[in-house]
């Protein structure tokens, strides 16, 4: 491996057990570039044990089965990971619900777990009281949601797949195991009513207030994330061209278009609503950046005072968003740009959503049903 420049002016990083880096990085990234190793780095609270080091056999491929236990399969995932450029956030998730799977198995050896064993893990997730042992929330009386478990199950699949693309195991247990079926459910949208009594609700004769205000103009405009939202930087803020340059899933960034009136809105206040000592765009009274978690409980708050049954969420305007746009004659290819779906399966759904609307409106107003003929 080669050593690496002294002359860097890059921070050392802090590893207790640089020798035990070294090996996994031999290992796992053997087909990577070598500069790789300057910038791994590791997040308290992963176990690290002694991997053997994976050396290759005669035919050149590197030996399979070597990864016996959790903490080391772990260990290597982590690194590949952040060396593939996934979110912190997911790469968190897929370690949590992998650890809970462990402690599930009672720390079983990995050369031992089987497909059934996947299938039990789903059925007692199935059966488990929702927030059970959370700390922050109540346990509440019904099951764990079936999107949920599904989730739960992709990590473990996404684990195990890991180890089998490094040929770390030597085979896949979890290919044969299917993901539980979740329902299909009806996302919630605002009628126009509820759109008009929520957006009545914020004091715009505060900073605050107004800044509430666009906030759910914003949502409403353009259909972006929450945590989209609250990325934006005032230089992601084109108000001369027309547009917001969001960094979306998957560190992929992309433009999406506002129209007149919230141009205007932005632009005031940008000049006389908002703090000029933070560089977010969206921020706090006091020039701090505004977190996800503010945006849903201010919006939650809204609704609740305007006494509006729909859901109230970031998500639910996203929704809207999408179904008023087909409904005023946009395709659904734009919109998956506009959304910044991979994908146009998640833009179906929306598209389903508003041709059910347009029926009911028909059921309501159509021409001949009115006729007394």
């Amino acid at each position: 491996m080669a050593k690496t420049n002294q002359k860097s002016t890059n921070r050392p990083l802090d590893i207790p057990n640089p020798e035990l880096v070294n090996q996994l990085c031999d290992a796992i990234f053997s087909k990577l570039t070598q500069r790789l190793t300057q910038h791994l780095t590791f997040n308290q609270g992963v176990g690290s044990s002694s991997l053997p080091r994976l050396t290759p056999n005669s035919a050149g491929a590197l030996d399979c089965h070597k990864v016996t236990t959790f903490s080391d399969g772990l260990v290597a995932y982590r690194i590949c990971a952040q060396a593939e450029g996934k979110s912190q956030r997911s790469i968190d998730w897929v370690i949590a619900i992998v650890g809970y799977f462990n402690e599930f198995l009672g720390n079983l050896n990995i050369e031992a777990v089987t497909a059934d064993d996947l299938r039990r893990f789903i059925i007692a997730l199935q059966q488990r009281q929702a927030f059970a042992n959370h700390r922050l929330t109540r346990p509440q009386n019904r099951p764990l949601a079936a999107e949920s478990v599904a989730s739960y199950t992709r990590a473990v699949k996404t684990f195990f797949s890991f180890l089998e693309r490094e040929e770390l195991i030597a085979s896949n247990p979890m290919k044969r195991v299917k993901l539980p079926k979740t329902p299909k459910k009806v996302m919630p949208v605002f009628n126009e009513g509820d759109l008009k009594r929520l957006l009545v609700q914020p004091n715009r004769g505060s900073n605050v207030g107004y800044r509430d205000y666009v906030i759910m103009l914003t949502l409403l405009d353009t259909g972006i994330r929450v945590s989209e939202l609250c990325g934006l930087k005032t230089s992601d803020v084109d108000l001369a061209n027309g547009y917001l340059r969001v960094m979306g899933k998957g560190a992929k960034e992309r433009y999406v278009p506002i129209g007149a009136k919230l141009t205007k809105v932005l632009l005031k206040y940008q000049l006389a609503h908002r703090p000029e000592e933070c560089d977010s765009f969206f921020a706090t009274h006091d020039g701090r950046p505004l977190v996800k978690k503010r945006v849903q409980d201010l919006i939650k708050s809204y609704g609740k005072k305007a006494d509006i049954k729909t859901r109230c969420s970031p998500h639910t305007f996203r929704s809207t968003s999408a179904v008023l746009y087909l409904r005023n004659g946009g395709d659904p290819f734009s919109l998956q740009k506009r959304l910044g779906h991979s994908s146009l399966t998640m833009t179906r759904r929306y598209s389903v959503l508003a041709d059910s609307d347009v029926k009911a409106q028909h059921l309501k107003y159509g021409v001949v049903d009115k006729l007394k003929v």
